[in-house]
């Protein structure tokens, strides 16, 4: 279409929005510093894990405040104003004590021998009202600020917001644009993928179809059976993509809730043994205590999964034994399962977790849909979390997930180091 953008030239205006925000941000703290002539100028920026971060300055002087320094929000001077502990102009700090109190104590962690006595402030927010941070001149000697200067600084902070609001909407553009080119790039990949795997369970069925109507081949029980398990196959793998797409598509991240992991293993252990003992294998679970930040439904679906898989791989390759543990391991949660089975050739254990990858055993028997374990990892990377495969102890293959413990109230919070 004529006149249309792409997704290059989108890509370059959120890069020139992301540049000129800092140069607006430094051209800001310069003409307040030139206008005004106070010793130190700063636009901060007020981040989400409580820091107070030195994004634009200038100075007076040799003054060892440096650009992008950092220091905790709580001990900046302007945490006492937007706590309604002092107004937002004081021309003398000294007499305003929570204000004074505050210097000095930011003062002892800087490690100067200058004191701020004048101060002014003003909010830089966005055009919806968050607070960005703040611009700020300080000066080291009592000194008033008149109207025009704190008019000044409320324009340019307004300005300020307004630019760097455009920045973020900018990042978000290009990330969202990123985004997107990547999900048409899996959705590509999943739809040849889906066709490769459908093409043998569906050929099966129509190859057999063909031959009882042609009479080559008995309509009997046996191969009605076998007609069926390929259906079958071919309905759990559209189960399976179903799930992972809610999954890669964050469908879930809505889902809140807590799971008593060693409750809901012995629980999984109880609903799948009778699977288990049907194809002679022993389902054995080992347990501890522990809660995680997962839905329960999740966490069923995990171990469903890894069971699942792991029964197939005992019964094509010899084994009796299938294990579901939860332990505690440096402060996370390791759970998972652990059979006697053939195991995972080692060029095959950076592989195991892809998208439609059975394995050896896998291909062997034409059985799974090459997605549980897929469906497992995206289950626990939802919650924070890292799994892995590995050799079992004595044989066989281990499927273990590392996770974090639910949420404890704090005990107590540690201030962060000065940094200027």
């Amino acid at each position: 279409m004529p006149g249309s953008i792409g997704l290059a030239e989108l890509s370059e205006l959120g890069t020139r929005a992301l540049s000129s925000s800092a140069e607006a941000i430094a051209a800001v703290t310069e003409l307040v510093q030139r206008t005004t002539g106070v010793d130190l100028t700063i636009v901060s920026e007020i981040t989400g894990d409580g820091r107070y971060v030195f994004r634009g300055l200038e100075q007076r002087g040799d003054l060892p405040v440096q650009g992008g320094g950092a220091i905790p929000y709580e001990r900046s001077l302007c945490s006492r104003i937007h706590a309604g502990e002092s107004p937002a102009t004081v021309p003398d700090t000294r007499e305003v004590p929570a204000l004074w109190n505050a210097w000095l104590h930011l003062k002892a962690g800087l490690g100067v021998g200058w004191d701020i006595l004048a101060f002014c402030t003003r909010d830089v927010r966005f055009p919806d009202g968050r607070r960005y941070g703040t611009l700020c001149v300080h000066h080291l000697e009592p000194r008033p600020f008149s109207a025009d200067e704190q008019a000044l600084l409320e324009v340019l902070a307004r300005l300020l917001g307004q630019e760097l609001w455009r920045e973020r909407a900018a990042r978000e553009l290009a990330e969202a644009l990123v985004a997107l080119d990547a999900a048409e790039e899996r959705r590509v990949e999943l739809v040849e993928e889906l066709r490769h795997e459908l093409r043998a369970p569906l050929q099966v069925i129509d190859g057999y179809a063909e031959a009882m109507l042609d009479d080559v081949v008995p309509l009997d029980d046996e191969h009605l059976t076998l007609v069926r398990r390929e259906a079958g196959r071919a309905m759990q793998l559209l189960d399976d993509l179903a799930e992972l797409a809610r999954l890669e598509a964050n469908a879930a991240a809505d889902e809140r809730g807590t799971a008593a992991a060693d409750v809901t293993a012995l629980e999984m252990r109880e609903r799948l043994a009778p699977l288990a003992e049907a194809a002679g294998v022993e389902l054995e679970a080992e347990v501890v205590s522990a809660t995680l930040a997962l839905p329960p439904k999740r966490l069923e679906q995990f171990f469903v999964n890894l069971v699942r898989n792991a029964l197939r791989a005992v019964q094509h390759g010899g084994g009796s034994r299938i294990g579901i543990f939860v332990s505690l391991d440096e402060g996370k949660v390791a759970l998972g399962v652990e059979d006697d089975g053939p195991g995972i050739p080692p060029e095959e254990l950076p592989r195991v977790f892809d998208r439609f990858y059975r394995g050896s055993f896998g291909r062997e028997s034409g059985s799974g849909s090459g997605l549980g374990l897929t469906i497992a990892r995206r289950i626990v990377e939802a919650a924070g979390g890292v799994i892995a495969a590995e050799p079992g102890a004595g044989g066989g293959a281990r499927i273990v997930a590392h996770l974090p413990l639910a949420a404890q109230p704090a005990t107590g919070v540690q201030e962060p180091a000065v940094q200027p």
